[in-house]
């Protein structure tokens, strides 16, 4: 599974940040996504949502796009 800093690297790549507060928030394709500090990685069930409902990619796509 990815880690947070995996999806933070990806983002900013590919997304436009927002703001800074517990959370950093990053526009994606037109959606917001919050994505933690941590450098932990993420549970399969949080990937899997974060994935489909937050990126709306899969993770071919996003493994391409580190």
């Amino acid at each position: 599974m990815p880690s947070w800093r995996d999806l933070r690297r990806f983002l900013d790549k590919h997304g436009r940040y927002k703001r800074s507060g517990e959370d950093l928030i990053y526009i994606y394709k037109g959606r917001l996504v919050r994505v933690s500090k941590s450098s932990k990685e993420i549970s399969p069930g949080k990937w899997r949502q974060i994935l489909k409902h937050d990126l709306g990619i899969t993770q071919e796509e996003f493994n391409a796009g580190l």
